[in-house]
């Protein structure tokens, strides 16, 4: 009753604010910040009680209007192309209900970026040709079962470059990269790949080996006797070179399953690895405004 009688006293007072009027619209939804604005023709408001604080408290000639923020992405169809993190689908669906955006959800478990030979067909690598290019955005997130996986391809060198037949670490980011770059970047279309969060202690080839005294050893891959940090860095310098986006999940997604070492009540992943529906929030809260500053880069807005 309160809201409506406020409507019409509005409506009836326009005059009195420089010939501008108010509808007030009800709205129960989490509130943003409020912007001035010169011009409007309602205002939008959490409840009965904000009257008083954006409307009557502004200056005659502002009107206060409370913003729901819409994503750049909503409605825009986005590929989610990785392993068993991307294929289970905790961050994708987070990230989802945040934006709005249509997933294009191409993972599958237990994949490596770079081909292992020439029949490995469901490494990233061979599969990016797969991805539909009327996706509006790639997000290529990968690299923890390259390093955690003892049947993996020797290490490599970023000379080694994209040499077809070439089975190395680093050949195979080449070639993954470059055809990213040609299949999509070329037609501006962006190709976002978010490094890959801590590999842990506990699944396949640790990260870390945690000793008696709480001290700790760096793992190494028994294949290529590499760290993690040195498979990070490679996919980092790689995809630098061909200018893709990069997204430091590693070291600023606040994701460490060595944080959680021990622990009966997990609160971020389900075994070490894998992230639970929490760390999907987690994450694709972390991924929401550096994608909304990529949008910006490439769309018009």
């Amino acid at each position: 009753m309160r809201l409506r009688s406020l409507s019409i006293l509005l409506l009836l007072c326009s005059s009195l604010w420089a010939q501008q009027y108010a509808t007030i619209l009800y709205r129960q939804a989490e509130l943003p910040h409020a912007v001035p604005v010169s011009e409007i023709d309602s205002v939008v408001i959490k409840d009965v009680a904000e009257v008083d604080a954006t409307y009557f408290a502004a200056q005659k000639d502002t009107v206060y209007v409370v913003q729901t923020k819409e994503s750049h992405w909503k409605g825009k169809k986005v590929a989610f192309f990785g392993d068993s993190i991307t294929q289970n689908g905790e961050y994708v669906n987070s990230f989802v209900s945040l934006t709005g955006c249509v997933a294009d959800n191409q993972g599958i478990s237990a994949t490596h970026l770079a081909a292992r030979n020439s029949g490995d067909s469901n490494a990233f690598e061979k599969r990016y040709t797969k991805i539909s290019t009327t996706n509006k955005m790639v997000i290529v997130f990968g690299g923890t079962n390259d390093f955690g996986h003892t049947d993996t391809v020797e290490f490599g060198q970023f000379t080694d470059g994209p040499k077809t037949g070439k089975y190395t670490f680093y050949a195979g980011l080449h070639r993954l990269f470059k055809g990213l770059y040609d299949r999509f970047m070329k037609r501006g279309v962006p190709v976002v790949v978010m490094l890959p969060i801590h590999h842990g202690t506990e699944i396949d080839v640790p990260e870390f080996i945690i000793n008696a005294d709480k001290s700790f050893t760096e793992g190494t891959n028994p294949t290529t006797g590499k760290t993690f940090r040195e498979y990070v860095n490679a996919i980092r310098e790689v995809a630098s070179y061909y200018s893709l986006i990069v997204l430091d999940a590693y070291s600023y997604s606040g994701l460490s399953p060595m944080t959680e070492i021990g622990s009966s009540n997990r609160k971020f992943f389900k075994d070490g690895l894998h992230l639970n529906d929490a760390g999907g929030l987690k994450l694709a809260r972390w991924m929401y405004p550096q994608l909304e500053a990529v949008y910006e880069m490439f769309y018009d807005f």
